[in-house]
């Protein structure tokens, strides 16, 4: 027998109650962060590409067997991760309850038709779980050094003398540091969770599936240098208070922005054109 709709709301709502104080956390975790900044796009993402699923015919579904099986399993990993992430002090462990959670949900009140419609995004919502922070400061060095050389490529027709070391930039007899903000590593994880997003909204292959995973990376490079490179010439131009302030976050923005907007263009132009429609 099928629960209620009573009966969903109430189980939802206390599971809502339950993990209201961890995303209270997560999501000031992640504003205060310029890295993990782009988890605050992914759960608004993935109700996008659940709302445009809404009404679209299932490929191939669970049977209702299956589906009340993956719904066990995922309660039970969500109950498990919740309760490791609070016993260990880990808090990406624990909010991994969320997304699976999500995934019991649907796939107990909704069957496998549900679970196959909504499939994309409840794979997106467990990108709302940001990497580990030791990961990142392991990742972001790599980063650095091939932003830095990236823009250094750029810059080298404006001065031949220019260089890269460690995190500095040398350009026209200016030493440039390049903060946390600008260091490649919150580029790459809002370029994939996007690209992840464009990849289902478009229906995307398998192999443009990995293909468009593999460009994340010198798309991030090519923008983060860009966005190096931008920030010198206008501080070479127009003294240091041009590159601090408002000034210089919203050209750091427009150039972040401008690389987002390339890709969206680029896969609706391969994808041509075709996107999920309710």
């Amino acid at each position: 027998m099928r629960p209620s709709a009573a009966t969903r709301g109430l189980e939802l709502g206390l599971f809502v109650a339950l993990v209201a104080p961890l995303l209270v956390e997560w999501f000031e975790t992640t504003s205060s962060s310029s890295r993990l900044s782009y988890a605050l796009l992914v759960p608004g993402l993935a109700l996008a590409l659940a709302y445009r699923a809404r009404g679209a015919a299932p490929g191939r579904f669970a049977s209702p067997r299956v589906a009340r099986w993956i719904a066990a399993c995922a309660a039970l990993a969500a109950a498990g991760a919740l309760a490791a992430g609070s016993l260990s002090g880990v808090f990406t462990l624990s909010l991994a309850a969320v997304p699976l959670a999500a995934v019991a949900y649907v796939a107990r009140f909704g069957g496998g038709v549900a679970l196959a419609r909504y499939a994309p995004a409840l794979a997106l919502s467990f990108l709302m779980v940001p990497p580990p922070v030791p990961l990142l400061d392991r990742i972001n060095p790599l980063l650095v050094e091939a932003s830095g050389a990236t823009a250094v490529t750029l810059l080298r027709p404006f001065d031949s003398g220019c260089g890269w070391e460690g995190a500095t930039l040398s350009f026209r007899g200016w030493q440039l540091i390049v903060a946390e903000a600008c260091s490649g590593s919150g580029t790459f994880l809002m370029l994939g969770a996007l690209g992840a997003f464009l990849a289902a909204l478009f229906r995307l292959r398998p192999r443009a599936w990995l293909v468009l995973a593999l460009a994340a990376v010198p798309l991030t490079l090519a923008v983060n240098g860009v966005r190096i490179a931008s920030s010198a010439l206008v501080i070479a131009s127009f003294g240091a208070e041009a590159g601090q302030g408002l000034a210089h976050e919203l050209l750091g923005q427009v150039v972040v922005v401008a690389g987002a907007a390339g890709l969206a263009l680029a896969v609706e132009r391969c994808a041509g054109g075709r996107a999920v429609r309710a």
